[in-house]
């Protein structure tokens, strides 16, 4: 018997590297499969895919046998077949585990390509000796070299394109996974057809009951393995395009979901701007590139809570909307405008902006709010106080210089509002204070920390008390004395000015009551109200209930307003002036002439009283320009009809060109400063015993030869 080498038949061939082509298809799905799943499923899916690529492989092999010298009858040892099948399914297990997770690395895959390969070899090799036909296997050693480099290079490029075809879950297109199967079932065939001609053998006639697998036998375990094979990859097939749809859309709802969280999470509801986290988040971003400058903008719509008060918070809504919008306006493309409080918007513009970029961005920003706005049916007008903070000259992180463009902004606020500030580093102290003294401020509202002094009034020619004027006074137990002017602008800014106005006018009126009940003698009070109490909409019901509560007649209760206060809104001061005047309160024009009223819109208002201010009475007695103020504002108020109070009299010789005029009363130092009650009442109990009769001015220490005519 001679050693022969084998001949193939075509078909055969064909139908084993068609067999490969399946296996690896089926090798790479389920390949993403154990990339993407955890736990069980990830278990089940190493199995599924071990049996399917090891029965492939372990297919295409015996195919192969059956294509060579199809006519002699063979058989093949059960055991060893086994062996040679078990083999081929662990190659494949070790594959699949290789590529389930991690990185593919040079030693990983080197070492994966190995024992897939020697798996590869064993199962050809124990293969051939399965075989009972031949006897005395022989092989040229260089191609049984070739036959397991080759079978070591296809499994490395297995792996290889198992792992790149599902690099991190994402699955590739059905062609690439085609063209990848159709590589690697050429290299497996290769390994198996080399190994093939590596080999020579001798064939020994067969007996009709050798015992083993015959071909028909083989045939019928490779074709149920194929058609296993072809299944397995149909139904993965089906099932994933199922899943991949579903995925799909559940993906693109997960991701719309994930949009719209995202959109709530980072965006202003009512402008539709980016919130204050997207705004620090972009801050965090311009900051993470060291190199940039930019600037940052804090701007604060003045007096906006008055619009909320007299026209409501639907118009205070529309308000924020139409800010916004010119805000996006004025600012540059790509520039951040956020919302991060009720009236209060941020902005982060750059990159490489400059000083005098961020001076003519600061104008426009100016420009563009301070035009009317149409709310509704009324014409609303609004300033801006705008704050600017610059990185990296004036911080370098977040919170720097967002607080540093806060403070800015709140330095541009008492420069008289309606302009910008650049940071400067005095400003922080300010700030600071500011900040502390609203705590300390609620606290004293919480806890009875403010008291009330009071002025009389003074009749100028009988020198009778006519009443007395209510003021604010503060002493906090950390900070000290903190003066009115401070206070009161502190409390209009941070929206505490309604509950302290209510307290003020409910102590007022309580002890002006209390003073009537003890003495039985009339003590008119008078309250100073801010331009925020005028416009709220709850002002009337807010005096007609503290006047309830206190029991104090309306006719004793005088309300003090300055002109600015009146013209901001006079349609709405006329209707609320109005109606108090209707319940008996009396009305007054305070500051008198500091201001800018409209002569027709002051004779029209219903007021009652005209205080002049301090300022014009300091130097009337030897300044002929503030005297013919003074005359002016008299003559005025008398064709007017009203009472006419002059405010800041210290001597006499002030008190005696008031009295010429025929001022009605006066208030000032000349009688007695701001007291507190109980030294009122000492004042007014020692007031009350006098009488003046013949010589009115007497009490006020003026010589009878100064008295006027």
């Amino acid at each position: 018997m001679d050693h022969t080498v084998a001949s193939y038949h075509p078909a055969l061939v064909v139908l084993s590297l068609a067999i490969a082509a399946i296996a690896s298809l089926t090798a790479l799905d389920l390949a993403g499969r154990v990339k993407s799943s955890r736990g069980l499923a990830r278990q089940l899916w190493l199995a599924g895919g071990a049996f399917a690529m090891g029965t492939g492989i372990w297919s295409m092999h015996f195919v192969g046998m059956l294509a060579m010298d199809t006519a002699s009858r063979s058989a093949y040892n059960i055991p060893l077949t086994l062996v040679s099948l078990l083999a081929a399914l662990l190659a494949s297990a070790l594959a699949l585990a290789t590529v389930q997770g991690g990185r593919l690395t040079w030693p990983r895959l080197t070492s994966g390509a190995i024992i897939m390969g020697t798996g590869v070899c064993l199962m050809h090799y124990i293969g051939m000796e399965a075989m009972l036909s031949i006897t005395e296997l022989r092989y040229r050693i260089d191609l049984f070299l070739a036959s397991v480099a080759v079978a070591v290079v296809a499994s490395a490029l297995a792996l290889t394109l198992a792992f790149r075809l599902n690099r991190e879950g994402i699955r590739s297109p059905l062609w690439q996974r085609g063209l990848a199967a159709l590589i690697m079932a050429v290299g497996i065939a290769g390994m198996h057809y080399t190994g093939m001609a590596a080999t020579s053998y001798q064939r020994v006639p067969m007996a009709v009951d050798a015992g083993g697998l015959g071909n028909g036998q083989l045939a019928f375990l490779v074709a149920l393995a194929s058609i296993f094979i072809m299944v397995t990859a149909l139904l993965i097939s089906i099932y994933d395009a199922h899943l991949s749809s579903r995925n799909a859309l559940l993906a693109d709802s997960l991701q719309r979901a994930n949009q719209e969280l995202k959109d709530l999470v980072h965006q202003d509801a009512l402008t539709q701007l980016p919130n204050r986290l997207k705004l620090e988040e972009h801050l965090d971003a311009m900051i993470a590139t060291e190199s940039a400058s930019f600037a940052v903008f804090f701007v604060d719509l003045d007096r906006f809570k008055q619009v909320n008060d007299s026209l409501g918070h639907h118009a205070g809504d529309e308000l924020i909307k139409g800010a916004a919008a010119r805000l996006k306006s004025a600012v540059r493309d790509g520039d951040l405008v956020a919302r991060v409080g009720g009236d209060e918007f941020m902005i982060v513009a750059g990159p490489n902006i400059t000083h005098g970029d961020a001076e003519a961005m600061a104008r426009r920003i100016l420009s563009a709010l301070d035009k009317p706005f149409q709310i509704h049916k009324s014409m609303v007008k609004v300033s801006t106080s705008l704050g600017i903070s610059l990185h990296p000259e004036n911080g370098r992180s977040r919170h720097d210089l967002m607080v540093h463009a806060d403070a800015a902004m709140y330095s541009a606020k008492q420069n008289g509002r309606n302009t910008y500030q650049f940071f400067a580093p005095d400003m922080t102290h300010a700030a600071d204070r500011r900040s502390i003294l609203e705590q300390r401020l609620r606290h004293a509202l919480d806890n009875d920390g403010l008291t009330l002094a009071y002025q009389p009034k003074i009749n100028v020619h009988s020198g009778q008390v006519a009443g007395v004027e209510a003021l604010l006074r503060w002493h906090d137990e950390e900070l000290g004395q903190i003066a009115p002017d401070e206070a009161i602008p502190l409390a209009e800014d941070c929206g505490l000015i309604l509950p302290l106005g209510e307290w003020v006018l409910r102590t007022a009126c309580r002890f002006s009551c209390q003073w009537m009940e003890e003495t039985g003698q009339a003590l008119p009070v008078a309250v100073n109200i801010s331009a925020i109490q005028l416009n709220h909409r709850g002002f009337v019901d807010t005096i007609k209930t503290v006047l309830t509560d206190t029991g104090l007649p309306p006719n004793l209760l005088e309300l003090e307003l300055t002109e600015t206060c009146l013209v901001q809104n006079p349609d709405r001061a006329m209707e609320v002036l109005g109606t108090l005047r209707e319940l008996g309160v009396l009305m007054s024009i305070d500051d008198f002439g500091t201001g800018y009223s409209n002569l027709t819109q002051l004779k029209n208002l219903p007021v009652d009283r005209l205080k002049i201010d301090r300022s014009f009475m300091e130097d009337v007695a030897n300044n002929s320009q503030d005297a013919a103020i003074v005359r002016a504002v008299i003559s005025l108020a008398r064709s007017l009809g009203l009472h006419i109070i002059a405010e800041g009299i210290e001597n006499s010789e002030q008190l005696a060109f008031i009295s010429k005029l025929q001022g009605h009363e006066y208030q000032g130092y000349l009688f007695s400063k701001p007291v507190p009650a109980a030294e009122l009442r000492r004042l007014l109990e020692e007031r009350a015993t006098q009488v003046l009769v013949d010589q009115p001015l007497r009490g006020h220490g003026i010589p009878p030869d100064q008295l006027p005519a």
